[in-house]
């Protein structure tokens, strides 16, 4: 399994309001920052089984470089002194994460954060270590920002380590300005100075004024640009001078993270060409501002360089940075540029390959050198919260992420997606809708010829006794398909006044005879799946709070698994899907028993209804019993047993894309080359 570069795991009591809101604000820095297009640092959170007692203490073996970012608080601090049942307390937890940091032969490294005033000393082990006093800044929003800073500080310090002190700063800023404008009002240039000088630990570069008399002026700019970030003011005359454009070109050639900041005044002449695809910044008089800004900029370029080389193949040219003309003329033709995910925009990328240069992201790469395009292949996506998710160190935030990632690949590859699901705001069918109008799926999937753009990208089954209104189903647009299905023949008004053929509304699942409407209606629509599709994703999934026979997870594995269709379970994220998993491995969990499910509400009561109107009742430990006696072996995805425990466990989106696809790939490319006599 290839490893991530970098990888964040926050600690903190999970019991604490302060500490969880803090730790998902940071995962929200690194992840969903606007004004750094891109940023996505992978993180992890404390595992919580809710039962308040600390966890065993470890490090993710996902990433080379692990930080780990102690939040104490006044809520960890009282419960750090504890000592649990089984005599370890909160404080062991920490020191024991300081240990494993300390002692890995890794990159790690152990960040504490003191979030209140007497969250230190919080251990008498842990006195000699430097907590960032975040606290002592009274305002919310700066303290947020302070931390995320520091944070970034550190996972740059990580990539970029300085060759003798790992302490020491490892970046150094350049400032490209015009002299013309150094003294015009609002005198960016010397407010940035100013701040640098007092206030940052980095060194910074300072244009010609740092240049040696008798030194060729051309060579040290390029020296200078190398090694740095470049922070270019541009101001009414920036463009117009002809050593900012060089420094600009400089940095793009020598891939550097670029930021600019926008200090015009008045006017532009002519706005230099080869400055985009880099974030912009409006000068506002806060320094700080424009130097997060260009910190968390270089710290996306670092993760991405480092990222892009675990995934190059021979003969790549790496392009981590702003693709943009200027960055890739330069480059081989017969080379194949290797950019970050996502993918380039239609019109962007229709500008660079004019130029005989194919550029392509590692995901992309993968989806679209494979033949499931000319297979008309449908996948359901089973996909939901699980109630245990927290359990895993995710959040809902997590799988949302994985989930859209999924579906981009799946669709760029050729594969239309089948989803069961309400049509409300907050359900993944409209999300899902919305990833079908993305430009770069449009044009991607626009590139295989064998493709109709006419088919329907995303089917939407919606089980009887849901309503679709036409409101609903227009604003889906016409590249999703609802198939409402209809009511099932033995649920009718005698059972429930409201059991009607046609419905005006949605009916609740609250008594045991609607209960039994609602069961029998979600198993017609999941048979229908499998009969009308080609394979099932599987990952989270409820296994209570269900209306159905049995959570629905189950339900649908089974009726695949029974139909000799592809399952892929992605178990990292809890849920259903990780109690299927289990049980394919002969463990069967307590939340998949018969005795477990028949203590829910109406569950007796809904066994008796299938009883007396002739339909089968399978209970958990059939279910498990068919699972265990198929094994890992028995999926029959086009995976081997190895590859399947490793979808198991992984929680890299891009690594369960590349492990679907492939799976895909060998049920339905490979075996029809063999049926028609081609070799592999």
């Amino acid at each position: 399994m290839t490893r991530l570069p970098l990888l964040v795991q926050f600690e903190y009591h999970p019991a604490s309001p302060e500490a969880a809101v803090m730790a998902e604000h940071l995962h929200g820095a690194l992840n969903d920052d606007p004004s750094v297009p891109g940023l996505r640092i992978p993180t992890r959170f404390i595992p919580d089984d809710g039962s308040g007692t600390a966890p065993e203490a470890r490090i993710s073996d996902e990433a080379d470089r692990v930080v780990v970012v102690l939040l104490a608080d006044d809520y960890l601090a009282v419960r750090a002194r504890r000592q649990a049942a089984g005599g370890s307390s909160w404080g062991d937890y920490m020191v024991r994460l300081r240990q494993l940091c300390d002692t890995a032969p890794d990159g790690h490294r152990f960040m504490p954060i003191q979030l209140t005033e007497h969250a230190w000393p919080i251990d008498p082990r842990l006195d000699d270590v430097s907590f960032l006093r975040a606290w002592a800044v009274e305002d919310v929003d700066a303290r947020r920002r302070l931390i995320a800073r520091r944070i970034v500080h550190l996972l740059l310090r990580r990539l970029r380590p300085h060759e003798v002190d790992e302490d020491a700063p490892s970046l150094t800023i350049f400032l490209s300005h015009t002299k013309l404008d150094l003294e015009a009002e609002p005198k960016v240039v010397k407010a940035l100075l100013a701040h640098l000088t007092a206030s940052q630990p980095q060194k910074t570069w300072f244009d010609s004024g740092d240049i040696e008399a008798g030194s060729i002026f051309a060579k040290e700019i390029d020296r200078g640009v190398k090694d740095t970030a470049l922070l270019a003011v541009v101001t009414d005359s920036y463009s117009s001078r002809s050593w900012c454009r060089r420094e600009v070109l400089f940095a793009k050639r020598h891939q550097r993270p670029v930021v600019v900041v926008d200090a015009v005044q008045e006017r532009e002449v002519r706005r230099f060409p080869y400055m985009g695809n880099v974030p912009v910044i409006r000068w506002k008089g806060d320094s700080q501002r424009v130097v997060d800004v260009l910190l968390r900029e270089a710290l996306r370029h670092a993760y991405a360089e480092e990222y892009l080389k675990k995934r190059m193949l021979p003969g790549d040219a790496l392009l981590p940075g702003g693709l943009v003309l200027g960055t890739v003329v330069h480059r081989d033709r017969n080379q194949t540029v290797l950019y970050p995910d996502p993918p380039l925009g239609p019109e962007e990328l229709a500008i660079i390959e004019a130029t005989g240069i194919r550029v392509e992201t590692p995901l992309e790469r993968h989806a679209l050198r494979n033949q499931l395009g000319t297979k008309d292949l449908t996948v359901v996506l089973s996909v939901s919260p699980a109630d245990d998710i927290a359990r895993f160190g995710l959040r809902r935030t997590h799988l949302d992420e994985v989930l859209l990632e999924i579906s981009r690949y799946l669709l760029i590859s050729g594969v239309r997606l089948a989803y069961g699901g309400h049509l409300r705001a907050d359900g993944y069918t409209i999300r899902l809708a919305d990833l079908l109008r993305d430009p770069v799926v449009e044009f991607l999937r626009g590139r295989d010829a064998d493709l109709s753009p006419a088919l329907p990208q995303l089917v939407s089954y919606l089980p009887w006794p849901t309503f679709a209104s036409d409101h609903d189903q227009a604003r889906l647009g016409p590249l999703v398909e609802v198939r409402s299905g209809e009511r099932p023949a033995d649920v009718d008004e005698t059972l429930d006044a409201e059991f009607r053929p046609e419905i005006g509304t949605d009916i609740p699942a609250d008594t045991p005879p609607r209960r039994f409407g609602w069961a029998r209606g979600l198993t017609e629509m999941r048979e229908q799946q499998v009969r009308e599709t080609s394979g099932r994703i599987v990952i989270g999934g409820r296994s209570s709070g269900y209306k159905g026979r049995m959570p629905g997870v189950l339900e649908e594995t089974l009726l695949t698994l029974t139909a000799g269709k592809p399952v892929y379970l992605a178990g990292a994220f809890g849920g259903c899907a990780k109690l299927v998993i289990d049980a394919l491995e002969g463990i069967q969990n307590a939340e998949l028993t018969r005795a477990h499910h028949s203590e829910l509400p109406n569950a007796k009561e809904l066994e008796a209804l299938y009883r007396q109107r002739a339909q089968t009742w399978l209970n958990c430990d059939d279910a498990f019993g068919a699972l265990a006696s198929r094994g890992m072996a028995g999926l029959q995805n086009g995976l081997s047993v190895e590859e399947n425990r490793e979808l198991a466990v992984t929680r890299s989106s891009e690594r369960i894309v590349e492990l679907i696809l492939t799976g895909l790939q060998n049920v339905y490319c490979k075996a029809a080359n063999a049926v028609a006599g081609f070799d592999g």
